[in-house]
């Protein structure tokens, strides 16, 4: 019996573990300020946001830095974030039963107008009466952004716990 709680124990100890070191990790080192960024933005923009992903290019490629999904963190760009860098124009999917928001990949730009990737964002329908309006929603989401990005080296700095993107 003795062992069998002792195991337990361990068993539940390791559990905890498990899922509190990303989360306090995070906080001792600070969150990048690209993490920051989206987590804010989509905090203040609850009710039309459902979701938002950051897409650099590098010299390895374009890959997703930072996402409200972290398990899109580290994704390679695929088409969706690929055309819109290429063209400029956006891709968009209309919401269906099985995803029920616009999928809207739009070019990403630094505040001083160079090109650094790709933003996808999960706009709720809500957000606007018909697919022209939810589409210049997502153009004015992606302005406000951009203004917040000084540089695309800004976005891979670490924050400090607690701090806030401005």
């Amino acid at each position: 019996m003795a062992i069998t709680r002792h195991v337990l124990a361990i068993a539940l100890i390791v559990s905890v573990t498990a899922i509190a070191p990303t989360a306090s990790r995070a906080q001792k080192q600070g969150e990048t300020y690209a993490q920051r960024l989206v987590n804010d933005f989509v905090r203040r923009h609850t009710s039309e946001l459902a979701a938002l992903e950051l897409a650099i290019i590098s010299d390895r490629g374009c890959a997703t830095i930072a996402a409200t999904d972290p398990k899109d963190v580290g994704e390679k760009c695929d088409d969706d974030e690929n055309g819109p860098i290429r063209t400029g124009q956006p891709d968009i999917e209309a919401p269906s039963k099985d995803d029920p928001v616009y999928d809207i990949t739009q070019a990403l730009h630094d505040s001083a107008g160079r090109l650094i990737g790709a933003v996808g964002m999960d706009i709720k329908p809500s957000a606007g009466p018909d697919r022209a309006a939810v589409v210049a929603r997502a153009k004015a989401l992606l302005q406000e952004l951009e203004a917040q990005i000084p540089s695309k080296e800004k976005l891979y700095e670490r924050t400090p716990s607690g701090a806030r993107s401005p």
